[in-house]
């Protein structure tokens, strides 16, 4: 063990260590503090909402996501990421939803078509419709914004190959270019 010297120093060489474990905890601590005063939300795993919705229930796992905005936010971005795990956990949760967060769901599915094309028509009939995910999941954006979602949407669609999924290719590609053209 260290004997302390004046000053409150540690006599020896593992003192220097000391004082690196000490700035690094302190280092910690202030990223900590910073991220939950910047209002981070950590969202838990798609796994883990996926247990939690087949020991409880959507309705159970949905009333708590929603009245929890931050949270349900967080869940939804992971969502507009097209990783067919969050995919799972908008199909699961869809069935409780009310007009509110169907309507954030439905969005946050579309947003992951230009992502994972394949992985959201997958969705359509499981869930989710054609009218639900292929349109733009905007309201009164800033110009530009819908536009580029819709080429960026349609280019993702023209690539899925999957002859299983033509018949909805085509409606989501008609979908997804009705409100633009409606203009």
């Amino acid at each position: 063990m260290g004997v302390i010297a004046p000053a409150g120093r540690l006599a020896h060489a593992s003192g220097h260590r000391a004082v690196r474990i000490v700035m690094s905890f302190r280092i910690t601590m202030f990223a900590m503090l910073a991220c939950s005063a910047a209002g981070a939300v950590a969202a838990p795993t798609p796994e883990a909402l996926i247990r939690e919705i087949a020991a409880q229930g959507p309705r159970v796992v949905l009333a708590r996501l929603w009245n929890d905005q931050p949270q349900f936010e967080s869940v939804c971005k992971r969502i507009e990421s097209g990783d067919r795990r969050w995919l799972e956990v908008a199909r699961l949760l869809k069935p409780a939803s009310d007009a509110a967060s169907a309507l954030s769901l439905n969005y946050c599915v579309a947003r992951a078509i230009p992502r994972a094309p394949g992985h959201v028509l997958a969705l359509i009939g499981n869930g989710f419709t054609v009218s639900d995910v292929c349109t733009s999941p905007y309201i009164e954006p800033e110009p530009g914004v819908a536009e580029n979602y819709q080429s960026r949407a349609a280019a993702a669609l023209a690539k899925v190959t999957d002859s299983n999924l033509a018949g909805v290719k085509s409606a989501c590609l008609a979908g997804i270019g009705a409100p633009l053209a409606q203009r």
